[in-house]
């Protein structure tokens, strides 16, 4: 979810103050703003404007992606909004950092030259959210830019390569922890890590959001070509090994068997990590899966072995004997010591209608280009049964968080996002021609038992929410309401009196340990966003209560 609005009166504070304390179940909490509508992005005189959904570690640390107002396509310079990634250390009461920032210079390798000043490549976009390891500032994303290497093939002539990478802030210093170079000489330590595949195979894309766990590890989803075929798979790499150059490791990939089964991963997702551990969902086919779940792997083990935490197929918690897990989200939350994986998951094939339509702000050309496929409104199909549930993989047991019913009557979202005409390098998900997508939002908590889930929800009265619950090794504790659209804005951020919260969003790293960090919207009644909407990033952090 993408939070855009503005204040026109907007002040800019940079002191990080307590909006109001909450206590709901046996649970106390007070909301903490990271970046608002009214605050300057670090060195420029331009507010932020807009936010997709925080990252936040064990320790208050907060990674965001955001930009300001502004149209883009309108040239370089102060007519091109600024847009990058930043964190906000709110243990420490810190200010925004910038980390990387759109026409900022890409990390090394990078030898190539633009323009009269000979300027190095740089990012031209962030086309994914950032995460953050949950016992380290260490943070991950994923970046669009320039090429980056220039160099001489075999028969004389020159050629520009690597448009696409994974990078860190690895000890505060910008990193490539992946990169597209892996068939240029010299760089062979980011080639696809395969046997039986041509040496020097070099990647072509790395969709979604890498992940980063244990201080130094990167953890991605890569794209290549074998024979002109398209394939995928799931890589990590430590940054720091071998003084910098330790190669890239395989944990699967297309030519990867799927557990259990002769049959080979058709896809996978981008993973989720936490402590020694990754978790991904993959299958056979992506559109029709017939075989295929979420696995967990052990980095560092060589070969590395595949854990099922659950497989289509599978009995689901609940429910009558018989009923079985049909598919699966592909944001699987893993907690900060890799025990508990929060995932969604649907059953039976009923179905029913939404009504997905175009964003009425934004850039114009993607607007222009979801016109034309989407007209007035396009009608979409969702699973009636579905729901979140947390697998604590110690003990084996899943548990039910929350399913339609009663209260909930959907946890999916629909975003279109993509590559759209005239517009490369640019956006969400440029990997792929634009189109409608949906997804599903929660994140897990937790370094033992019980733990805490967070997730994004519509309820059946239309309303839609975070909603929290505490998971015990084998029931669910009662629901929590932490922020539901209707509420007030001053609930999050007395700056926003007056105004009602109209969007709220999550993701799979936003909860970890005490700190839960999600993005705001809110809209005085009657105003336009234009002139009386307010946003941010906020954070809730937890506290015993006495």
């Amino acid at each position: 979810m993408e939070s855009k609005t503005i204040l026109a009166t907007a002040v800019a504070i940079l002191c990080v103050t307590g909006a109001a304390s909450a206590s709901a179940d046996d649970l106390t909490y007070e909301w903490y703003p990271v970046a608002t509508n009214g605050d300057l992005i670090p060195g420029t005189s331009k507010h932020f404007n807009s936010y997709n959904q925080p990252a936040v570690n064990k320790g208050g640390m907060v990674v965001f992606r955001a930009r300001s107002k502004g149209g883009e396509g309108q040239g370089q310079g102060e007519s091109q909004p600024e847009h990058g990634i930043y964190t906000r250390d709110l243990d420490e009461n810190g200010p925004i950092v910038t980390v990387f920032r759109r026409r900022g210079a890409v990390p090394q390798p990078n030898n190539t030259q633009y323009g009269p000043e000979k300027n190095p490549a740089a990012f031209n976009e962030f086309p994914s959210v950032p995460r953050i390891d949950s016992g380290s500032d260490t943070i991950a994303t994923r970046g669009q830019s320039q090429p980056v290497w220039e160099y001489s093939l075999p028969d004389g002539s020159d050629t520009r390569t690597g448009t696409a990478g994974v990078y860190t802030n690895q000890q505060g210093v910008p990193t490539t922890a992946a990169s597209m170079v892996g068939d240029v000489p010299g760089y062979e330590y980011f080639q696809v890590p395969i046997e039986g595949i041509p040496l020097g195979t070099g990647f072509d894309q790395f969709p979604g959001s890498p992940a980063v766990t244990e201080r130094n590890t990167i953890v991605f989803k890569g794209n290549f070509a074998v024979g002109g075929v398209g394939k995928t798979g799931v890589f990590y790499r430590d940054v720091k090994a071998q003084r910098g150059v330790a190669p890239i490791e395989l944990i699967a990939s297309s030519f990867t068997d799927i557990p259990g089964t002769s049959t080979k991963f058709g896809s996978t997702a981008p993973p989720s990590a936490g402590g020694k551990y990754v978790v991904f969902a993959g299958y056979d086919n992506e559109q029709q899966p017939t075989a295929g779940g979420i696995y967990r792997a052990r980095i560092g083990n060589k070969p590395i072995k595949l854990e099922t935490v659950v497989k289509i197929g599978d009995q689901v918690p609940g429910e009558p004997a018989g009923t079985k897990f049909k598919a699966f989200g592909e944001a699987v939350s893993l907690s900060s010591n890799g025990r508990h994986a929060l995932f969604w998951g649907t059953w039976g094939d009923a179905t029913f209608p939404v009504t997905v339509t175009c964003p009425d702000e934004g850039n114009a050309a993607r607007q222009e280009f979801c016109l034309q496929i989407t007209g007035a409104g396009l009608v979409k199909y969702v699973p009636v049964h579905q729901g979140f549930f947390v697998r604590d993989v110690q003990l084996g047991k899943t548990v039910v968080i929350a399913r339609t019913g009663d209260t909930f009557e959907d946890f999916t979202y629909w975003n279109f996002s993509g590559r759209v005409p005239g517009m490369e390098g640019e956006g969400d998900d440029i990997e792929e021609p634009a189109r409608w997508r949906t997804a599903t939002f929660g994140a897990v908590s937790g370094s033992g038992a019980p733990s805490m889930s967070a997730f994004r929800a519509r309820t059946v009265l239309g309303e839609n929410g975070v909603y929290l619950r505490k998971v015990q090794p084998s029931k669910s504790g009662a629901l929590v309401t932490m922020l539901e659209t209707g509420m007030p804005g001053a609930m999050v951020d007395p700056r926003a009196t007056g105004t009602v919260i109209t969007a709220l969003g999550i993701e799979r790293d936003g909860f970890r340990g005490e700190w839960l960090a999600l993005t705001g919207s809110m809209l005085a009644e009657g105003g336009t966003e234009e002139d009386s909407g307010w946003a941010g990033v906020y954070a809730a952090r937890f506290t015993a209560e006495d």
